[in-house]
């Protein structure tokens, strides 16, 4: 393929405290990133995506852009997504769409995750992957034979609010017993903190990093044990060949040493586990899988 034959978008990844986004080609190749810092309001949240656009595009000529999202957009509302206060319940997407003049696409970042793996991460090839992002919240994304796995309302899935305890700790979605009550960064924190409030931590990080103190480390073999649990609960529900991990405790061997001899006690019939993997592409995994899902769009535009 000619380099003036290659077709380019522009993948966003959108956070709470950030804003990403860069040019990326139909072979994964990507081109002058630019970040900054998420605005306070939804108008200027708009206007400083259209900026980049401008800006990316005048470097390339762009098919489309796609937009990795915290949240998920049903019946047209930005929902699911607490820590962009800006955006979350709005028609955010509506108005993006609406002053572009490119096509365009928005998929919550979980389901970038698994996408961008799949397509050109350390899933590539693999069918049937289940994309876990482990951070400040908990967001999974699942493609099953090749296909973006999204429900009948595209919301799904959000297996990180399906309860470990029926009674447990509250959860900042209003549930209780969430796995994400127990196994986003700060509520591990938050564990360790209630169980003896005269204890100092102010990180999650310090957890990971004391391995003297018998009382972080029955902390975090409690995370361990619930987390196996969680990863046993994807293979039942999804049955992956892979699960690919991102986010920011990714890089914690706790979540990945011996991990799938661990989940076979943790599964239904199978003693085949899945691979589990780090996420190759790391912190580009939302704008390299809203970009793939931006190039399937326009392919099946072109089919259609």
């Amino acid at each position: 393929m000619s380099e003036s034959a290659i077709r380019w978008v522009i993948g966003f990844d959108i956070g709470g405290t950030k804003i990403e986004a860069a040019l990326i080609n139909e072979i994964g190749v990507m081109d002058h990133k630019i970040r900054v810092p998420s605005p306070d309001t939804r108008a200027d949240t708009i206007q400083v995506l259209l900026d980049i656009v401008n800006e990316l595009s005048s470097r390339h000529p762009i098919k489309g852009v796609g937009f990795g999202i915290p949240g998920s957009i049903c019946d047209g509302i930005m929902r699911n997504a607490p820590n962009s206060r800006a955006i979350n319940g709005t028609e955010f997407a509506k108005e993006v769409a609406a002053a572009l003049d490119v096509p365009s696409i928005f998929e919550n970042d979980a389901n970038c995750l698994a996408v961008a793996e799949s397509s050109w991460g350390i899933a590539k090839g693999i069918k049937d992957v289940v994309g876990v992002i482990l951070g400040t919240g908990i967001g999974v994304g699942v493609v099953t034979q090749g296909r973006l796995f999204n429900g009948a309302h595209g919301w799904a899935p959000e297996p990180g609010h399906i309860p470990l305890d029926v009674c447990g700790r509250p959860c900042e979605c209003g549930l209780l017993g969430c796995v994400e009550a127990y196994l986003s960064g700060p509520s591990i924190l938050k564990r360790y903190q209630d169980s003896d409030p005269i204890l100092e931590r102010s990180s999650c990080e310090q957890l990971f990093e004391d391995e003297s103190d018998e009382h972080v480390q029955a902390i975090l073999a409690e995370t361990q044990r619930l987390y196996v649990r969680f990863l046993g609960m994807l293979v039942s529900l999804y049955d992956p060949s892979m699960i690919v991990l991102g986010g920011g405790l990714s890089n914690q061997p706790l979540f990945m040493d011996g991990i799938e001899e661990m989940m076979v006690k943790q599964t239904f019939g199978t003693n085949e586990m899945p691979r589990v993997k780090r996420a190759l592409l790391g912190p580009e995994s939302g704008k390299f899988g809203a970009a793939s899902l931006m190039f399937q769009s326009l392919s099946k535009a072109i089919k259609d």
